[in-house]
């Protein structure tokens, strides 16, 4: 009964845990199905809208030929068995596949998708009786938009028993019962017994157990059986897919393994009584004399001899005689043995020492190696970044230096013709500012200004330029997706980002071949985002492919280092690429090439969709240099720059009262209440930019604040982007973007102090 009664407690116990992790199981596996169920559905009405969106493009409908459209939907509902329906604004059917073309046609409107169309986006319909079959029937509906104006509705109808269908496919092959509800509570459709239960409402334990995206409960189905339930609400149109297993089913494990353990005790039981009863007769007296040998060994005393029939017995017996005659010699062994394991250890230990001091000290010795070959190796990687920086910095430098000493000599010598040395250093200046802000962007550290990008109307904007920058060689094509997502960020750098791609597909095709642009809706799902280590969601995604020579699976590798290049000396600078780089990752963005050799390279940019609120501006063309007669303080602790920024800023008509530094700006604020505008630069010695705005602010609440700075160092600038409220000019500028940027920022609104600060 000793072994019994655990053995029996640990049974039950694996036998309840069993049950337990199988109830447990069927649970996850319905809340499981339930999600993809609910993916599935969804899947379902997505694959309509899209249907709708290729049947709103029809020529036959934007030309206004009513019959020709008729045949062309009907097609379609005799492909896939969906009823396409076209309606005027008030409801009134113009088009009803189910309806011969010609014959009269009634209006109706379901409930819910006027407010959808007026904000111009799809409706997924409840219930409703179809006006014309009279079947009970479920739809998606869009707006059809022409010349700018929505003209008409375009519904595509399925009954419910198609919903029926695809859950009956997707179903579990158990108990289980999977049903589908709208969102006025009413079943769509239902796996078992359909007829009898859509477009009744569901159970109230149901509806009332059900209100978030997805979760179980336990309570009591619309025919009145105790289940156990699992929904999953849809993302897409906001039904619900509900399962419910029967109680029944979730206990039968337990019963059976409560039966299992009652059988199972029963007979362990059984087989015991009768084993200790019959071994008991035969080991009694043998045991009884094991146990005085034993009594004899342990005092060192010699055995008696045991006689028994039982062999495990008698072993043991002559053991225990034989242990006897080895115990007193082993005492003698024993005492010789530890005196020599005694002088052993000694050695030993000395050795032991001896050994481990020499470890440590070679550990040492590689530590100190190790550091020396990581030190090197971060010397030769600043080397080569710097030695790169240096070389395309001198060869600019050399060409500024040089324009401008032959424009002094000929100034010098009375002859005026010398615009094309001043545009040449100004060339090389700009291109020093845009080698400047290439490194920043691969190293995270251009600010940026983000806002809502309409990707395909930026993309159709830079035609032109990049028609240009490619070539007459080069085909330009670009594939732009209907309905594509807005993304935040900063539209001059993305343009950037684009142009380089063109410029780098341009090269690997050596001028000839063609260059696709495409924009698209992109979802990472959870495996895409694991293998990628980006996160999961909606993203804008633009891809630029060309059919050039395609790359290496080594060159892809470090396509994205900077100064890396697989041009020749002098045709590129290597750093077009990670600027794209740094720009995507600034933006919480991902990037990813694809490329065969021979087959040509596609480069994707993944951008985070946008979802706050659209405030679009229609922009204004700006031709003249906008100008102003502003009192302007300027605060620039470097001599020369302060001195060319004031030249220029008089040159636009503002005047000017210069500082050094934030004591003598805050001295002519106080002296001079009509300052419009404080114009600053970021770093300064003592205190900064932003130290001084807010002080600026205390004294003069309101007072537009401008900063200017070749680099930030997250003054103004926080995870990448500009603080709210900012206005930041970054060095170098042009006196054109200067104007234009002073005109922005005294025009605008005022700002209360704590959206000017940006600390």
């Amino acid at each position: 009964m000793a072994l019994l009664v655990p053995i029996l407690a640990f049974t039950g116990f694996l036998l309840f845990q069993f049950a337990t992790s199988e109830r447990a199981h069927l649970e996850d596996d319905a809340l499981a199905a339930a999600r993809r169920i609910s993916v599935v559905v969804d899947r379902e009405l997505a694959n309509m809208v899209a249907a709708l969106d290729v049947l709103a493009l029809s020529p036959s409908l934007a030309a206004g030929d009513m019959a020709a459209f008729h045949a062309q939907a009907s097609r379609m509902y005799e492909q896939k068995g969906a009823a396409v329906v076209l309606r005027d604004l008030s409801g009134m059917q113009v088009v009803n596949v189910r309806v011969p073309f010609g014959q009269p046609l009634l209006r109706f409107n379901v409930e819910g998708e006027e407010a959808a169309m007026r904000q111009g986006r799809f409706f997924v319909s409840n219930i409703y009786t179809g006006p014309n079959s009279g079947l009970l029937l479920v739809s998606v509906t869009i707006p059809v938009t022409q010349d700018g104006e929505r003209k008409y509705m375009l519904s595509l109808s399925v009954p419910l028993e198609r919903i029926r269908d695809i859950i009956l496919r997707e179903s579990p092959q158990s108990t289980a019962v999977v049903g589908v509800i709208d969102r006025n509570g009413r079943i769509v459709a239902r796996s078992v017994r359909h007829e009898d239960f859509a477009n009744k409402f569901a159970a109230d334990d149901t509806l009332s157990n059900s209100n978030a995206n997805e979760g179980t409960w336990n309570g009591t189905a619309v025919d009145g059986l105790r289940i156990f339930g699992a929904y999953s609400r849809s993302t897409f149109s906001d039904w619900r897919v509900a399962i419910g297993v029967p109680e029944a089913a979730l206990d039968a494990p337990l019963r059976r393994s409560l039966m299992l353990f009652a059988m199972l005790g029963l007979g362990l039981t059984a087989l015991s009584v009768l084993a200790a009863s019959f071994y008991a007769r035969r080991i009694v007296r043998p045991m009884r004399l094991l146990a005085a040998g034993a009594a004899e060994l342990g005092r060192g005393e010699p055995v008696e001899p045991v006689r028994t029939r039982i062999p495990e017995v008698q072993r043991i017996a002559d053991a225990m005689a034989a242990a006897s005659d080895a115990l007193r010699q082993r005492e003698r062994e024993l005492r010789d043995f530890s005196g020599a394991l005694e002088r052993e250890v000694g050695a030993r230990t000395a050795d032991l020492m001896d050994a481990n001091a020499k470890l440590r000290a070679e550990a040492e010795e590689r530590e100190r190696v190790e550091q020396q070959l990581r030190q090197a190796q971060k010397m030769e990687a600043v080397g080569q970044l710097t030695g790169g920086i240096a070389h395309d910095f001198n060869n600019l430098l050399a060409v500024i230096t040089g324009n401008l000493d032959l424009l002094s000599r000929r100034l010098q010598m009375g002859r005026t013709n010398v615009e094309r040395f001043a545009d040449n250093a100004l060339e090389a200046a700009q291109r020093a500012a845009t080698l400047t802000h290439r490194l920043l962007a691969f190293s995270r550290q251009q600010p940026l200004s983000p806002e809502p990008v309409d990707a395909n109307r930026l993309v159709g904007g830079m035609s032109d330029l990049l028609m240009r920058a490619i070539g007459d060689g080069i085909e330009l094509e670009t594939v732009l997706a209907g309905g594509l997502w807005r993304t935040h960020a900063d539209p001059n750098q993305l343009e950037n980002a684009l142009l380089n791609l063109a410029v780098n597909a341009r090269d690997a095709m050596g001028g000839r071949g063609k260059i696709t642009i495409e924009t698209c809706n992109a979802h990472i799902d959870e495996l895409y985002s694991s293998d990628h280590n980006i996160p999961t969601g909606q993203y804008v995604l633009l891809a630029v492919t060309d059919t050039g020579e395609g790359m290496t699976p080594g060159v892809i590798a470090r396509a994205f280092e900077p100064f890396f290049t697989t041009k020749g000396p002098g045709q590129g600078t290597g750093l077009g690429l990670s600027q794209v780089y740094g720009f995507v990752r600034q933006s919480r963005g991902h990037v990813k090439i694809y490329s065969e050799l021979g087959d040509g390279t596609t480069v994707k940019l993944y951008f985070p969709r946008f979802m706050g609120a659209l405030n679009e501006v229609e922009e204004q063309e700006q031709t003249a240099l906008p100008t102003g007669t502003e009192l302007i303080l300027l605060v620039e602790d470097e001599a020369n720059v302060r001195r060319i920024n004031s030249e220029t800023l008089r040159e636009l008509g503002y005047r000017v009262l210069e500082a050094e530094n934030a004591r003598e700006a805050l001295k002519l604020l106080d002296g001079d209440p009509s300052i419009s505008l404080l114009f600053t630069d970021v770093m300064m010695p003592e205190m900064n930019g932003p130290l001084l705005a807010q002080e600026v602010l205390r004294r003069r609440p309101g007072l537009p604040v401008l900063y200017t700075s070749g680099y930030t160092r997250n003054a103004v600038v926080h995870n990448g982007v500009l603080d709210a409220g900012v206005n930041l000019l970054p060095k170098p500028f042009t006196m054109d973007q200067l104007a234009r940027k002073l005109r922005e920022v005294l025009d605008a609104p005022v700002f209360t102090e704590e959206a000017s600060s940006p600390t």
